[in-house]
């Protein structure tokens, strides 16, 4: 189906770089995405005790970008003309989500922090 992974991980900074792939359009548009990217995120900042996840995803994928805001992802900023790709330049995005910030349950009815504290409707 694909895989994600948490790499560059820095011990010092609690801090781990994430990716997702899946492994073709089938599997598009049917949540497998957002599962993994949960299931993955709550791992790193709750089990693993992580304080930073952080990606970069490129402009013309905003499929993905969705998924990582509603996982919880903060846009932080933009490198541009990252990279070429048939012919043109995109910019890629870089997004991190920190222990402490709110995400969206499950049942996406309220959004809590790893501490289970509240912080009201889902977004």
């Amino acid at each position: 189906m694909g895989e994600a992974v948490l790499n560059d991980l820095d011990p010092d900074n609690e801090s781990a770089n994430y990716r997702v792939w899946l492994a073709g359009p089938q599997l598009f548009g049917q949540g497998y995405g957002t599962e993994i990217t949960r299931l993955v995120v709550d791992y790193a900042l709750g089990t693993v005790g992580l304080h930073r996840v952080s990606l970069g995803v490129y402009d013309f994928n905003p499929r993905a970008q969705r998924v990582y805001e509603k996982c919880g992802f903060s846009h932080e900023g933009r490198l541009r003309e990252a990279l070429r790709w048939d012919g043109q330049w995109h910019d890629e995005l870089l997004m991190a989500v920190l222990h402490s910030d709110p995400r969206v349950t499950e049942s996406a009815m309220s959004t809590t922090t790893l501490d289970g504290a509240d912080t009201g409707p889902g977004v």
